[in-house]
């Protein structure tokens, strides 16, 4: 389809639309997009790219914050996920991640949590070695209570996934060097998976 976004695309692009775009949300979500906050309830009721668009918009005005993507998970056309860096409008900047489930080229469902600790300080960008997508599953598969389908990227040897712990849920952004975990952002949310 020539509307259909290359996965590469949407990390930048979701940011530019919650920084200064909403209406990118018709570009980005389908019709029946969903969202999930880990630490507030906002985004629970929205569905599609209309409601996107008006939640967006008082967001942009209420609170001002500037997003931009870091290192990136991408899998395939069907899940991508990435941390990010937001800055608030008293300055302080936050580091977090989204997980994308992708449908047609564009997001059916965004998981999205903000560090609790505030920036890290931990280098971005791909993995090295050349582990395929097995080796990576099995390498993530003890690291977290995974929930869901691991998004798995062997070009760039990172993995992403949701996990729970039973109360809370959170998302893991790993970067394999040489077939180890060389580092790792864990984002805790404070309320459960969906």
């Amino acid at each position: 389809m020539a509307n259909e976004l290359n996965p590469e695309e949407i990390p930048a692009l979701w940011c530019r639309m919650w920084n200064e775009d909403a209406s990118l949300a018709h570009r980005l979500l389908t019709a029946d997009g969903r969202q999930w906050s880990g630490v507030k309830p906002g985004l629970d009721p929205l569905v599609g790219p209309a409601d996107a668009e008006a939640f967006i918009a008082k967001y942009q005005r209420d609170v001002g914050n500037l997003f931009v993507p870091r290192t990136v998970v991408i899998d395939g056309t069907e899940r991508l996920a990435f941390t990010w860096d937001v800055t608030r409008r008293d300055g302080v900047v936050i580091t977090g991640a989204d997980l994308c489930v992708l449908s047609g080229g564009k997001v059916a469902r965004n998981w999205t949590i903000p560090s609790p600790d505030g920036q890290s300080a931990l280098p971005d960008g791909p993995g090295e070695g050349s582990l395929d997508r097995e080796e990576l599953r099995v390498l993530a598969k003890d690291a977290h209570p995974w929930h869901g389908e691991l998004v798995l990227d062997p070009v760039r040897q990172t993995i992403a996934g949701t996990w729970s712990d039973g109360s809370r849920g959170g998302l893991a952004v790993m970067v394999v060097v040489d077939g180890r975990v060389d580092r790792e952002w864990v984002v805790p949310g404070t309320r459960p998976l969906p």
